[in-house]
């Protein structure tokens, strides 16, 4: 582990549909979405809402692999771009995952992935055992370099 965290200084994010926590509608519901007996993630997104409210991210809509470019281009200079997704790509079909694959591969950022292990095909080759069969799990990977198994929902992580 480093000695000291490393800085944030400018963060941003893109969705098709960007919530606005300051808004109480967008805020009821990210919080339906919890599941009623999941108290410890309804927390966690109560802990995150507050944090966004106090510092609220600049968000922009639209497609992940046609935005992403332009918006690490806006980072401030001299600063380490790192992109992170988790549970995103399973949702995009086989050609636009690899679409997007290449369009990290050529920015100048670290990419921290979190997804199913079968979603990247370039961080499922790389996984030094088989995923557990008795629960859900993700792929933590950072440069498609596999990290860890992770719970879907932030609940567990198991370092390789």
């Amino acid at each position: 582990m480093p000695e000291r965290l490393p800085e944030v200084v400018w963060r941003a994010g893109i969705d098709l549909n960007p919530l606005d926590v300051r808004d109480a509608d967008d805020t009821r519901w990210l919080e339906s979405l919890v599941w009623p007996e999941q108290t410890d993630r309804a927390d966690r997104l109560r802990n995150a809402v507050r944090i966004a409210r106090a510092e609220p991210p600049h968000l922009v809509r639209g497609d992940l692999d046609e935005t992403v470019r332009e918006l690490v281009s806006q980072a401030p200079p001299g600063a380490t771009p790192v992109v992170f997704h988790s549970a995103v790509l399973f949702y995009l079909p086989t050609e636009a995952r690899e679409a997007f694959t290449e369009t990290m591969r050529t920015l100048p950022v670290h990419w921290i992935s979190n997804e199913a292990p079968g979603v990247l095909r370039s961080v499922a080759a790389r996984l030094p055992r088989p995923a557990p069969r008795d629960r859900t799990v993700f792929a933590l990977a950072l440069d498609e370099q596999p990290l860890a198994f992770t719970g879907p929902h932030g609940q567990s992580l198991d370092w390789f």
